[in-house]
């Protein structure tokens, strides 16, 4: 199997200190960053209570006041925003493109090592278009959520904050305007009020006491102090030229450097009014010296640290060697640095049922959610306008291309994930960690149930590091069905990777296997866990009495059109929702979550759960033909039971009247099998289904694999969420397994899986470039008639999906 082309043995170092423990201090390097992605820029450090930063502007016409902007929104409509580069430790640029507010600014963000996290610098730069006449103000904000002190000083050509806090120790910050940034001409008659004369033209601040709850809601105080402000200087303006007079919001809204010599502030504003080109800079230092950022400092590292994400970016992914243009290659630098720049660290308690919620139709008394004990999430984010949280289902897609770029961050997130598990090995499937999270959130989707379930996506990543392993330690995996189709033989291109991959590095090949063995070690616990949670919470109803593997699997948490713990929202399923459901989808990421805890007790040298695991692994891969397939549709179906036709409720046992049917709907789930490595690459099987994916009648287009057969009853309908759309995650799956599975074995369809291969690759990277060229975004789906992006965007999680793609390397 193909594994992370940089998940080398530095990884097996990292991975053994990171899993050591769930709360270990974490790496000075990593503690700074970018990690509140749901702004259009803003830094934090991965520490609870502790320094939030960030930037908001507005333009001073008539209405654009009104709307600041701050987070992201897609009611903002900005026609571009995104990372251009990000590293995900040191280096992070983005531009911010505003044509509703006329302006455009760019961010440059660069960090250095140093005490307590060390320092970092952002500089903003841009300019205003030509007919916003009134300008532009910008403003970048400070502010302290636990214990500390703070002290803002706003001199003729920068402001200063000072402060400390027992996590940061001592910290200084500067923010300083450009003496070439310009300000808006305003009219005559209030250029001639001396008062007047230099509100707005430099750095101008305010001090607020803030709650500590309530410093997330910056923007909201800021709007409410500004126009306490704005009114007194109205009624100035008034009595000196007139109530009917022409008035400026550059100088209605500047900032009057209000309560800035009080002691007990925690929430320090700046502002700077600008038209036509600007830049500011925004520096934090922490107390080392050496660890120092001069502003003349700034351009060299920026410039430094660019040219080495390029020449790293090529290294890793190699595109520009297999063919692509610059434009391409432009778009999948995108994508990577805006998943890398969606990282966030989150803190806060969740909403959470200690009962299970009742199945559908079952009626019982639950308890009222409580707040769980706060606690902290490394994780990156879908969206950062829509989804700027974590996500279980999407954050494993998230690391396999993460993976690649930066497998120490990779799996520092995995670790906080798992951190996350409760005894019972259930994970929420959606982090809705604090206020700040709660606020974007309906209230009906936020309390977390212990028996709602997510697909285990965070195996693909450990799954990689196993593959390592085995590489290094030369195991030969168990004869099975699920690995057989991934052994040592090298018939599946897999040498070949693993030639061109130097591994080792310049280090110790037994040493890095150790380190490497022991970070499998740490992860064996999690995975274990969170297997038995699925087979002691998700089992069918079928078949009681008999094997798990006989009895099936149904998701929790049905409803009449939507199955939201699947992952595959409203993807039709039986009608109406009953207790007596299995489900397909759920079968195979239980038989897949088997094999990949096999793989970790045989590297683990734990012959007695190998032995287990191998004979659970021998009876689902056989039961899950024996339960889901159909022999009359030839496909991959879900289950369900009904009532008998020739049920006699007069003369027949009341436990006999029902009986299993199928419940067939061609599309994702009926692939799910195949895409999780458990067909045989000569199964009659795998060529139903590759003829169900080639038929331009049920999944096939000229954009990507449709999620629901054109064909299907449902297609289009209702919702339309996964009934139709393309996604990249499974196409990626797809594509994937046969490249691992079926285009390198000889067998009967080894043909047909190269042209599939090859013609829906081309066609996933082709409509995806198209549709980024012109709208400058990527997108949660795209639509199957046409191609063109659709809903939530910039959708920067699974659709970068695309790299590895283009890359070819899964």
């Amino acid at each position: 199997m193909r594994i992370f082309d940089t998940l080398t043995v530095f990884v097996a170092a990292s991975a053994a200190t990171v899993l050591a423990t769930g709360t270990k201090q974490h790496d000075s390097d990593l503690l700074w960053g970018t990690y509140r992605p749901n702004l259009y820029f803003g830094t934090r450090p991965r520490l609870p209570d502790s320094l939030l930063s960030g930037l908001m502007w507005f333009g001073l016409d008539q209405t654009n006041w009104q709307n600041i902007r701050h987070s992201c929104e897609l009611g903002d409509n900005l026609s571009e925003y995104g990372y251009q580069r990000h590293n995900g430790r040191d280096f992070g640029e983005q531009m911010l493109r505003d044509n509703d507010h006329g302006v455009e600014i760019k961010s440059e963000f660069i960090k250095v090592a140093g005490k307590n996290g060390g320092s970092w610098a952002v500089r903003f730069s841009g300019k205003t278009a030509e007919d916003n006449v009134e300008g532009v103000a910008l403003v970048y904000y400070f502010g302290l959520e636990g214990n500390g002190t703070m002290a803002m000083n706003v001199g003729k050509g920068s402001a200063k904050i000072v402060g400390k806090t027992d996590d940061l120790g001592l910290f200084s910050i500067r923010i300083v305007p450009s003496a070439k940034n310009k300000f808006p001409v305003i009219a005559k008659q209030l250029q001639k009020i001396p008062e007047l004369t230099s509100v707005g033209k430099k750095i101008s601040g305010i001090a607020v006491k803030a709650p500590k709850t309530d410093v997330w809601k910056a923007k909201d105080i800021f709007m409410r102090e500004m126009f306490t402000s704005a009114r007194k200087r109205v009624g100035f303006i008034s009595k000196h030229v007139g109530a009917d007079s022409e008035m400026a919001g550059s100088v209605l809204f500047a900032l009057d450097n209000d309560g800035l010599k009080k002691r007990d502030r925690n929430l320090f504003f700046s502002q700077m009014i600008v038209r036509g080109e600007f830049s500011f800079d925004v520096i934090y230092e922490c107390e080392d010296k050496n660890a120092s950022i001069s502003r003349n400092g700034i351009s060299t590292l920026v410039k430094n640290r660019r040219s080495e994400f390029d020449h790293r970016f090529e290294a890793t992914f190699g595109l520009r060697n297999k063919g692509f243009s610059d434009k391409q290659v432009e778009m999948a630098r995108d994508a990577v640095s805006s998943l890398v720049g969606g990282i966030g660290y989150f803190y806060g308690s969740g909403l959470v049922s200690k009962d299970p919620k009742p199945e559908y139709g079952i009626s019982q008394d639950v308890s009222e959610p409580e707040l769980s004990t706060p606690y902290s999430l490394f994780a990156t984010t879908p969206s950062r306008p829509f989804f700027p949280r974590g996500f279980l289902w999407d954050e494993g897609f998230h690391q396999l291309v993460l993976g690649q770029w930066d497998s120490k961050i990779c799996m520092e997130i995995i670790q906080s994930w798992f951190s996350t598990m409760d005894a019972d090995g259930w994970m929420a499937r959606e982090q809705i960690l604090g206020s700040e999270a709660r606020s974007k959130v309906p209230s009906e989707f936020q309390v977390q149930y212990p028996n709602f379930a997510n697909p285990p996506t965070l195996l693909f990543a450990i799954e990689k590091i196993a593959d390592v392993q085995k590489t290094l330690s030369h195991t030969k995996s168990p004869k099975h069905r699920a690995f057989d189709m991934q052994d040592d033989d090298g018939e599946n291109g897999c040498e070949k990777d693993i030639d061109g991959f130097d591994l080792l590095q310049d280090n110790d090949q037994s040493e890095n296997t150790d380190n490497m063995q022991e970070a499998l070690e740490e992860m064996v616990e999690y995975t274990q866990r969170l297997l038995k949670y699925f087979l002691t919470t998700q089992f069918g109803n079928g078949a009681a009495g008999k094997p798990m593997a006989e009895r099936g699997y149904r998701w929790r948490g049905r409803t009449m059109d939507h199955t939201l713990t699947s992952g595959l929202d409203d993807y039709p399923r039986a009608r109406p929702p009953s207790t007596g459901e299995l489900h397909v989808d759920l079968y195979a990421w239980v038989t897949y979550m088997i094999s990949v805890n096999a793989k970790m007790a045989l590297l683990s040298n734990d012959s007695e759960t190998l032995s287990e695991l191998e004979t659970q692994l021998e009876t689902h891969l056989k039961g899950l033909d024996q339960v889901h397939w159909n022999e009359q549709e030839n496909m991959y179906c879900d289950v369900t039971s009904q009532v008998r036709d020739d049920y006699d409720e007069l003369e027949d046992d009341e436990d006999s009247a029902y009986e299993r049917a199928f419940v067939c709907h061609r599309g994702y789930i009926s692939l799910m099998p195949m895409v999780l490595g458990l067909v045989p690459y000569d199964s009659d099987k795998l060529g139903h289904i590759l003829n169900m994916i080639e038929d331009p009648d049920e999944l096939w287009t000229e954009y990507g694999l449709r999620s629901l057969s054109k064909s299907d009853q449902y297609y289009g309908q209702g919702e339309n969420y996964w009934r139709g759309p393309i996604w990249l995650n499974i196409n990626y799956l797809v594509l994937s397994s046969l490249y691992r599975n079926y285009v390198s074995v000889e067998g009967p369809y080894q043909g047909q899986a190269q042209r599939i291969y090859s013609r829906l690759r081309e066609n996933l990277i082709n409509n995806v470039f198209a549709q980024y060229e012109s709208s400058h975004f990527f997108w949660e789906q795209y639509n199957p008639e046409t191609g063109a992006g659709q809903r939530t965007h910039p959708f920067t999680g699974w659709t970068t999906l695309i790299v590895p793609i283009m890359a070819e390397k899964y």
